[in-house]
């Protein structure tokens, strides 16, 4: 799953004002983002001989990140780091949230990928396998990133420091094109260059809806 996981973002986001969009975005890719690194150092492994449907990339091992075990870990970090780093009143409730974005990432992927998931270790692999289907796909997809961004749209809509309607419908639209891209784009030669790719992906919009909330945020000083 890619534009999909940003669903849950907008939904915890709804649940605790005080985290950040960004933070939410980085939260629900991070297991996607690690193994990016790792795929790119050869500590896991993935090809692109042998695609299904709706994915460009067969996972073929992946236990650091995307076993259920790690994935439970990877949550665990994240919240010690995001408690220790912002340690003010109130922040175990936002740790937690950061941390069940992060394990979210797994549940979702469970849904679509193709007993690719390992369990323990590297197997035990689970998967639903929607992947092979790109109407479902792109349906569940859609679907998600739909709600939850609505969700959020509405529960924000009086609050100064959201990003704008127009700016988060853009935001949505892109993530949607490259939802698209993935599928029928070029087919990419190797493990490393999906892995590049997946990395600009997840940064970039991060980066986006960071300065989407920091330009919002600032208080118009004219009248």
């Amino acid at each position: 799953m890619l534009a999909g996981h940003y669903s849950v973002s907008y939904l915890l986001k709804k649940a605790d004002s005080k985290i950040k969009l960004w933070q939410l975005f980085l939260a629900v890719q991070w297991l996607d983002v690690v193994w990016s690194l790792f795929i790119l150092l050869g500590i896991e492994k993935a090809d692109t001989q042998h695609p299904l449907p709706a994915s460009p990339i067969h996972l073929t091992y992946m236990p650091y990140t995307h076993g259920f075990l790690t994935s439970l870990l990877w949550s665990g970090i994240a919240y010690a780091v995001y408690k220790a780093v912002y340690s003010g009143k109130g922040n175990r409730k936002s740790a937690l949230i950061i941390a069940a974005a992060v394990f979210s990432h797994w549940l979702l992927d469970l849904i679509v990928h193709d007993h690719d998931l390992p369990m323990l270790g590297n197997q035990y692999k689970v998967g639903f396998g929607v992947y092979h289907s790109i109407f479902w796909s792109l349906f569940i997809e859609f679907g998600l990133l739909l709600t939850g961004m609505l969700i959020y749209m509405r529960s924000m809509k009086n609050q100064e420091t959201s990003p704008s309607k127009y700016g988060m419908g853009l935001v949505f639209a892109a993530l949607f094109l490259f939802n698209m891209i993935s599928i029928w784009g070029p087919h990419p030669p190797n493990e490393k260059v999906v892995a590049i790719f997946n990395l600009c992906y997840y940064i970039g919009f991060t980066w986006i809806i960071y300065i989407l909330e920091r330009h919002k945020a600032k208080p118009n000083i004219f009248p």
